[in-house]
């Protein structure tokens, strides 16, 4: 079985969500938008190749989170490069803090220390000896009932206003 096949729902739900908090600032063409989110979802199938375990889905869990704190993501600024964009611009575009963890019939996020964790893809394993099933929720609508939805296009938000939101 082809490895990158497994996980494409996973990768093209991290990197449309990457590329949907790029685009809330106008900045970035349609066409540009499209490289970077291929180009990111190459670059976590190359980077994840030997670290995604369908069958163990938390195993690999620290290995394949995507982060921006005070560092820009490696794996983001490469999939950046490729439409010229280096990582000081990431970092006006981006928030500031934000996690990503991709993980076999799960891909999360969370902006902010203390934000809540939003869930943009969910399915549902397969049972013990079938072929995988249609994931239950191609859930990119949770992007939008999720609390943090107010973040979305702020680049740094003020620490009380994470407070209030996360609690």
């Amino acid at each position: 079985s082809n490895p990158f096949r497994e996980m494409l729902p996973e990768l093209t739900a991290a990197a449309s969500f990457v590329s949907s908090l790029l685009r809330t600032r106008g900045f970035l063409s349609e066409h540009k938008l499209q490289i970077f989110s291929h180009a990111l979802q190459e670059a976590l199938a190359d980077h994840y190749r030997h670290h995604w375990f369908p069958d163990k889905p938390q195993k690999g869990s620290g290995y394949r989170c995507i982060r921006i704190n005070h560092e820009m993501d490696p794996i983001v600024s490469k999939a950046a490069s490729r439409i010229g964009l280096n990582s000081q611009q990431l970092y006006q575009l981006l928030p500031r803090e934000l996690t990503l963890w991709i993980d076999p019939y799960e891909v999360s996020y969370r902006i902010g220390e203390d934000g809540s964790i939003c869930v943009l893809y969910e399915a549902e394993p397969p049972a013990a000896g079938s072929s995988a099933t249609a994931p239950t929720s191609n859930s990119f609508n949770s992007l939008y009932t999720c609390k943090n939805q107010l973040l979305m296009g702020r680049t740094s938000p003020p620490k009380n206003y994470l407070m209030t939101v996360s609690s």
